[in-house]
């Protein structure tokens, strides 16, 4: 079975990732997306893509879509840093991502700064550890206590 005609069949769940990714251009990464999967199912004979005959495998769909918005962002240089995010405080009325930027602000500096390099300016573990000398290690250790915290 031809895979974009496998892929086009969830469409508007593709949407539905790449909007919760906060993308302004959803549409546009989807269509990015089908064109690299196609171009790496003619290389690989659909490889990775597909799993017992016919069931596309979410996860690497997922994985392509964020790393289609994570370019997007880089290109267009729209990343967010913590410290410039002012929230105000009003308990009655406060959603799930202010309870998240709230947790975040109350962190030692050290941890926020790693899970905002890691996950609000997209740098992987591996590349922050080049960048700055510290252990992987140590960067994995710090996120998994922090995604500890924040749950």
């Amino acid at each position: 079975m031809n895979i974009l005609k496998k892929l086009s069949e969830k469409h508007n769940t593709w949407l539905g990732i790449v909007r919760s990714f906060g993308a302004d251009n959803p549409e546009d990464i989807v269509q990015d997306m089908y064109i690299k999967i196609f171009n790496w199912s003619e290389r690989n004979k659909d490889k990775d893509i597909l799993y017992d005959g016919d069931q596309v495998n979410h996860y690497f769909v997922f994985k392509t879509l964020r790393s289609l918005f994570i370019n997007e962002c880089k290109k267009n240089k729209v990343c967010l840093d913590i410290d410039d995010i002012d929230i105000e405080h009003n308990p009655e009325d406060q959603t799930d991502t202010e309870l998240i930027q709230e947790k975040l602000a109350k962190l030692y500096w050290y941890d926020r700064k790693v899970f905002e390099y890691v996950y609000l300016k997209n740098f992987s573990m591996l590349q922050l550890s080049e960048m700055t000398g510290i252990s992987y290690y140590s960067i994995k250790r710090t996120i998994l206590k922090v995604k500890k915290q924040l749950k």
